[in-house]
């Protein structure tokens, strides 16, 4: 087993995980330090924006399309060593080490010594008990190869089904109703369309993000667009059967949706299954490690920040972990309390620890989190949403409500200062224009 050598002054950065979060952390670094970065990462490497993953069908992307660049060229534009297709098997906090393996074997281990170590690992989709997704009949896209095995297996059943392609989305909640908007988009362009139905146990769409009245609009232009909802809906189990179509073509199984509204039971046949029930952090290197999550600690939320689900890797204002040296960046990390899995709060997280990586020898940089709104990419209801910080109980906001030509402007005010704004939701493109200027009036959450 090759073991670290290297004086402690030559010790590279690590970042585990190729993802937005791992990428934009490297470049930041690279704009100021030749500091030497290691990046360790289980896929091909490759460079791109997950948040595309979500509306690629109706502009008609393929996979090469979204990537914007393979490891190789990024290893070369950042000055970086990239060990793609690598498993990390165990980081030694003790001793500033992690063990790391190529994914197909796993006796051929190597030993790598950091001066700081970043944990980008990002999250995984969570599922339902019991249901195993295969990428085959049951998908859930996170990641650029889930988008392309779904891709060819929608493109697949278009070929083989003389009917409409019954698409079934586990989850109403933001990735499920951005899906089923591009869906049903790459439907109205298709020579076969889709059939897309959204099941949720909740009784709107977007229900953790939305009034009520904004997640009913929202499931009014979805359905205009085609999608059915099944809404209030326990799902009891998915199991797949046989078809029972012809020799003469491609079997495909029918996968049938058991589900009960009301206590009243349903079945949903359909031929492709995409579960979007949200995100669970990745945190198993840390915990094994002993590293603090939200899972196992009594992290609570500070008062400026919003109210998320607890979970996640926890980091401090500097993005430290509760171990020296050991940081957490992205979708698995927990700020200061509060998970939350976007583009913008990363793209913060990434310049502050750049700086604070770049000069170990200086006091290192606070992340800041100006008040950042929430796009959802629902052409059909363009929607743009401010959480409210978490220093306000629901029993204290008031929501005022403004119509648009195409939508409406919801405020959230302390209940007994009106003045005040909190949050908003904008319904509709017209509400999508005061984007900026609201958000301007709302406290930054951290700073």
């Amino acid at each position: 087993m090759q073991q670290p050598s290297l004086a402690s002054s030559d010790l590279p950065v690590i970042i585990i995980g190729s993802g937005m979060a791992g990428y934009t952390l490297a470049r930041e670094l690279r704009k100021l330090s030749q500091q030497p970065i290691v990046m360790v990462c289980q896929d091909s490497g490759a460079s791109y924006a997950k948040p595309t993953l979500s509306n690629a069908f109706a502009q008609g992307k393929m996979a090469e399309a979204i990537a914007n660049a393979d490891a190789t060229k990024m290893a070369e534009t950042l000055g970086l060593t990239i060990y793609n297709f690598y498993h990390v098997s165990h980081l030694d906090v003790e001793t500033q080490t992690i063990t790391i393996h190529p994914v197909l074997a796993a006796d051929k281990q190597q030993v790598l010594a950091y001066r700081d170590l970043v944990l980008a690992t990002g999250a995984s989709p969570s599922s339902l008990p019991n249901l195993i997704i295969d990428q085959k009949t049951v998908f859930a896209v996170n990641h650029l190869d889930d988008y392309i095995a779904f891709q060819q297996a929608i493109k697949q059943l278009i070929a083989q089904k003389a009917g409409l392609v019954r698409v079934a989305i586990i989850g109403a909640g933001l990735i499920g109703c951005e899906f089923a908007n591009d869906l049903m988009s790459q439907s109205q362009t298709a020579a076969h369309g889709l059939k897309v139905a959204v099941f949720d146990k909740a009784a709107v769409p977007l229900a953790l993000q939305l009034p009520t009245s904004a997640g009913k609009m929202l499931q009014s232009a979805l359905s205009e667009a085609g999608v059915d909802f099944y809404l209030n809906a326990v799902i009891e189990q998915i199991h797949t059967r046989a078809s029972a179509q012809t020799a003469s073509i491609s079997a495909h199984p029918v996968i049938e949706i058991g589900y009960c509204i009301d206590d009243q039971p349903n079945c949903y046949e359909a031929d492709i299954v995409l579960v979007a029930t949200g995100l669970v952090a990745n945190t198993r290197l840390a915990e094994a490690a002993n590293i603090t999550t939200a899972n196992h600690s009594s992290a609570t939320v500070l008062s400026h920040l919003p109210r998320t689900a607890q979970q996640g890797i926890c980091v401090d204002n500097h993005l430290q972990t509760s171990a020296p040296h050991v940081y957490a960046i992205g979708d698995c990390a927990n700020v200061m309390g509060s998970y939350m899995p976007y583009v913008m709060p990363l793209m913060n997280q990434a310049k502050a620890l750049a700086k604070t990586l770049a000069d170990p020898t200086a006091p290192p940089t606070s992340v800041g989190y100006p008040a950042m709104p929430v796009a959802i990419k629902t052409p059909s209801l363009p929607l743009v949403v401010l959480p409210v910080s978490g220093q306000y109980p629901d029993a204290q906001i008031t929501w005022q409500t403004h119509p648009t030509a195409d939508g409406m402007v919801m405020t959230a005010h302390p209940i007994h200062d009106p003045a005040s704004l909190l949050g908003f939701v904008l319904v509709g493109k017209e509400a999508g224009k005061q984007r900026l200027s609201l958000a301007k009036q709302v406290a930054d959450w951290l700073n």
